[in-house]
């Protein structure tokens, strides 16, 4: 397949509709990872290995892809829990980041490049200057703020502005207007602060701290941004501001994708619900195959409700394609196959022609490295 040119129709969150995507020769993939203060869980499993797979299938395409995962290291709550253990904040950071590398090998996933946001504090810095240079941000009360509204604040999420103006962010006295995005804090105590003679002595915010990666690695314009659904709103759309702002383009990212958050008897999967099952757990009963199936089995774009015995389940249907991972995929089979990926990568579609297949005595052996099962 290398060197093949294959359109692609994938949603995007931006458009609220599925739009043609042609990789070419190359892409890249920026993708917002989770905030190291606690072990890795099943949300992440999802949206981490969600990636992986479309990675896979890009690369398989004959398209170079360059991932990287933003990894949030300065934040309140690792502060609060280093604080509880004794420890430095950028020890406990580094220690969870160890261990997140752990479990993606574990699992298998290959290819991604990991970046720390602490690293990249000074390039936030450059860009916040640069933004009130240009007078498309200003200061206020001590914190540094994006003229977020003329940056089209809105088009991701879709609210109305009398939406967003109910859902007011940052609030601080100066502050011109409920759309604008904190770039850079000087109130904030995380145990961590970084001097700067024009900003403050402060941090760079949440928003803006992604961005210093995305412009680092990618000037700020490149194919596709993941992360979970819940972080349309705020986080990405304040993202979408600051990128546009930066780069002067209305679209600087062709692709915003959105994968659903992972449920537990109707409540969401988090760490603040104390209700996560760690990656590490569920590998001790089960296989990495087995969790990728199972995480396959439903649309990435929609919510996904754990159930162990479910993902038990897989291990049969695991069992049942690797009797033919051994031989060369039909060309009939790995057409169907991806013709179901092609279509806003529908895996649970992808899951079942390589069953078909499998069960016709014809090989999965591609199809199966393309969803990342190792056999």
């Amino acid at each position: 397949m290398a060197g093949a040119i294959r359109h692609l129709k994938i949603h995007d969150t931006l458009a609220a509709k599925k739009k043609d995507f042609a990789p070419g020769n190359a892409a890249r993939i920026f993708l917002c990872g989770p905030t190291v203060y606690d072990y890795s869980h099943v949300g992440h499993a999802r949206m981490l290995l969600f990636y992986d797979m479309v990675t896979r299938y890009l690369r398989f395409l004959g398209t170079e892809v360059k991932v990287i995962v933003n990894i949030t290291d300065i934040d309140p709550k690792i502060f609060a829990r280093a604080k509880a253990e004794g420890t430095a904040p950028e020890e406990l950071a580094t220690s969870y980041i160890g261990e997140l590398l752990h479990d993606t090998a574990v699992l298998g996933i290959d290819g991604f490049a990991f970046a720390r946001v602490s690293d990249h504090v000074q390039t936030a810095r450059v860009l916040a200057r640069r933004l009130l240079d240009e007078g498309k941000a200003y200061s206020a009360s001590g914190n540094v703020y994006l003229d977020a509204k003329s940056a089209g604040f809105g088009r991701l999420s879709k609210m109305t502005e009398k939406e967003l103006a109910d859902c007011r962010l940052d609030i601080a006295p100066g502050k011109r207007s409920p759309f604008d995005v904190l770039l850079w804090s000087t109130g904030e105590d995380f145990g961590i602060s970084f001097s700067d003679s024009v900003l403050g002595n402060g941090i760079p915010w949440w928003h803006m701290q992604d961005t210093s990666v995305a412009m680092a690695h990618f000037g700020g314009r490149y194919d596709m941004h993941g992360g979970a659904d819940e972080l349309v709103y705020p986080h990405h759309e304040s993202h979408l501001a600051q990128l546009s702002a930066l780069t002067s383009e209305k679209e600087p990212v062709k692709l915003w994708t959105h994968v659903g958050l992972v449920y537990v008897k109707g409540k969401k999967m988090g760490k603040s619900l104390g209700n996560t099952v760690a990656i590490r757990e569920l590998l001790q009963n089960h296989s990495a195959n087995a969790l990728r199936l199972y995480l396959y089995s439903t649309h990435y774009g929609k919510r996904l409700d754990f159930a162990e015995n479910e993902l038990a389940k897989c291990a049969e249907l695991d069992n049942a394609i690797s009797g033919a991972a051994d031989k060369k995929d039909k060309v009939a089979y790995m057409k169907k196959f991806m013709q179901k990926l092609d279509d806003d990568f529908d895996t649970q579609g992808a899951i079942k022609v390589m069953l078909e297949a499998a069960r016709a005595g014809a090989g999965t052996r591609e199809m199966a490295g393309i969803l990342g099962l190792r056999y």
